[in-house]
């Protein structure tokens, strides 16, 4: 096995991502080397994977977040099918089929933002999302029912699709909230938290979302049997740019990271600010497996048993339950100062 290309350039520098074209400056040698380590072992079936890394970047990115992910938790993969994107063997079998949020045709994508689109409504901003996570789920049901259903190696295994949104700027800021929204039909009111200074964070159960005002996407994708073909969900907002930077071998990097975490005391989420020498995260922080606890083939929590990631159910009850670390990443933001060595923007 051996790590993929990935920064050989095959596309021209007008057609690269601003992201790709980033990674290749020379202060960001320690981030190539994260991503080349996730792709270590990593097959290029059709032979197209650097182009489209180096063209689109996040839903890439992805692919190999959870290829890295998959690794850590000590999954054998066979790559020797052509789909889903990843099939694991052994005593835990399952399928995966990768894929992303994307923004609406046109729009911005969490990329070349500054603090001028910080969101002003996130109700308005979560529903978006939302909308944004039911187009990706929907998208993927309909190619398992149509196609991955009949190949023999997906027939009775558990089948689970791995979302992570990219789909505006400040994407990670809407937080665990539209996957909620999307699964289980159930919404956190942050704006009406703040405005009626509750006590307990407001939330309520929520059955559609506007698209247009003639179209409502319905929400609980998890509440019904409609969707037991899905055994469960992967998702992650934090597994972004700052995954790399955090995980990259760069102590003297110009870097704040400011990170939210649970409170067992409030509702506020805890806060922490740590220099890029004193801040630590693991692959799997703000990594979290929601279960459909009407999956034909139920996925087994057992695979998942990593104590830096989270796990949601149903409880018998109708309660959603989480198993999550007491300092699980709910969100993660950088300040870097760049310091302009010459003339050439490479060398930041």
């Amino acid at each position: 096995m051996s790590a993929l290309p990935l920064f050989q350039s095959v596309v021209p520098l007008e057609r690269q991502h601003p992201i790709y074209r980033r990674l290749l400056g020379n202060a960001y040698e320690a981030e190539r080397l994260v991503l080349l380590n996730w792709s270590d072992g990593f097959v290029d079936r059709d032979g197209k994977f650097c182009h489209e890394f180096q063209i689109s970047f996040e839903s890439c990115f992805w692919e190999l977040y959870i290829h890295a992910c998959l690794k850590e938790l000590g999954a054998n993969l066979d790559f020797s099918h052509h789909a889903p994107d990843f099939v694991v063997t052994g005593r835990n079998r399952l399928c995966i089929e990768a894929t992303i949020a994307a923004p609406p045709k046109g729009e911005q994508g969490p990329v070349g933002f500054s603090m001028r689109n910080l969101p002003e409504d996130f109700n308005s901003f979560n529903r978006e999302s939302t909308i944004r996570i039911c187009n990706s789920f929907t998208s993927k049901v309909k190619k398992l029912r149509e196609s991955y259903s009949n190949l023999a190696h997906c027939k009775e295994q558990p089948f689970v699709i791995a979302i992570a949104p990219f789909d505006r700027p400040f994407s990670h800021f809407s937080g665990m909230r539209p996957i909620i929204s999307a699964l289980y039909g159930l919404y956190y009111d942050e704006e009406q938290t703040l405005e009626t200074n509750a006590e307990n964070i407001v939330s309520y159960n929520v059955e559609s979302v506007s698209k247009t005002e003639q179209v409502d996407l319905p929400l609980g994708f998890f509440c019904t049997p409609e969707y037991a073909d899905v055994s469960a969900m992967i998702y992650s907002e934090v597994a972004t740019w700052g995954k790399i930077r955090a995980m990259a071998d760069n102590p003297n990097a110009l870097t704040v990271y400011k990170t939210l975490h649970p409170n067992p005391n409030g509702i506020m989420p805890t806060v922490k600010v740590r220099r890029k020498q004193e801040y630590q995260e693991d692959l799997l922080d703000g990594f979290c497996v929601f279960h459909n606890p009407f999956a034909k083939n139920k996925l087994s929590p057992d695979f998942f048993n990593h104590n830096r990631l989270a796990q949601a159910y149903i409880r018998p009850d109708g309660e959603l339950h989480f198993d999550h670390p007491k300092d699980f990443l709910l969100c993660r933001m950088l300040q870097t100062v760049a310091v302009r060595k010459s003339d050439d923007p490479k060398e930041i």
